[in-house]
């Protein structure tokens, strides 16, 4: 729910890789309130309410494989404290732990991969992460604490394999998967600024989460950029991870080929 809002169209990516994958969360949450992947997958037109089993016939659609799935549909008592945590206004428990939540669950195994942004956040994490029962997980230090990496500098991820697995540490630069960006992320353009006088101009979050519907679906069609480039720095660390990829680099030329192909619009079209 946090970080670059291009991420949405990431299990669309991933599923024509050929990992199935799904994502989960709502329309917005105090206190920042930002682009959710609920609006920017509305803004692209497609559904963002569908019941769980809407959801999971969806990622077993060999046409689609993935989804997207709201707060809620799959856990109401808990989107029910919206209000609640907009008049707490500081940022609760909550926020951590219901990245978390399974809303589906994969016969064979299921995957975690969250961002985080302080350092002590990892092995929190990776216990929360264990103690929920998915069988692995990456935990990347991503901007604004999503789950992608600065397209401009040097990063890291956390990993685990097997409930039993200890968590290691995983370094590595754009340059590994051949990106070479002056900008950490996609820019917000100036557009989608409001000038609010005798104040800082504030993000119209509708208009941003319609110029990034545009933006990843371009990215999904083959278009070079920095949408492009936070997509498959994503998509190759969990192919990597999940053993598709022996190498970051071979991932980022994975999702690379699904993109110029047109597979990954296909997929996210096919939701």
């Amino acid at each position: 729910m946090r970080g670059a809002p291009v991420m949405a169209f990431l299990p669309a990516l991933l599923a024509a890789c050929g990992l199935p994958a799904q994502s989960h969360g709502l329309e917005d949450v105090g206190p920042k309130f930002g682009v959710t992947h609920r609006k920017v997958i509305r803004a692209a037109g497609k559904a963002v309410d569908l019941s769980p089993q809407q959801a999971v016939a969806k990622i077993n659609d060999p046409d689609c494989g993935w989804s997207y799935i709201d707060q809620a549909q799959f856990c109401k008592p808990l989107h029910d404290l919206v209000g609640l945590r907009k008049r707490i206004i500081k940022r609760p428990v909550l926020t951590t732990v219901e990245v978390l939540l399974k809303p589906i669950c994969g016969k064979v195994s299921t995957h975690l991969m969250t961002g985080y942004v302080h350092k002590p956040y990892p092995p929190v994490y990776e216990a929360l992460a264990k103690l929920a029962g998915f069988d692995s997980s990456v935990i990347i230090r991503g901007v604004e604490g999503g789950i992608t990496p600065a397209l401009n500098k040097p990063a890291k991820y956390f990993e685990y394999h097997g409930l039993d697995g200890a968590l290691e540490e995983v370094n590595m630069t754009p340059a590994d998967l051949g990106i070479e960006q002056s900008q950490r992320c996609e820019p917000v353009p100036a557009s989608v600024l409001r000038e609010i006088e005798g104040e800082d101009a504030v993000v119209d979050v509708e208009a941003l989460a319609k110029v990034s519907a545009e933006a990843g679906l371009a990215a999904l069609d083959g278009k070079a950029g920095p949408a492009q480039d936070c997509l498959r720095y994503s998509a190759a660390i969990m192919l990597k991870h999940l053993g598709k990829a022996d190498t970051l680099r071979a991932g980022a030329d994975i999702a690379q080929k699904a993109m110029e192909a047109g597979i990954a619009l296909k997929r996210f079209e096919a939701f």
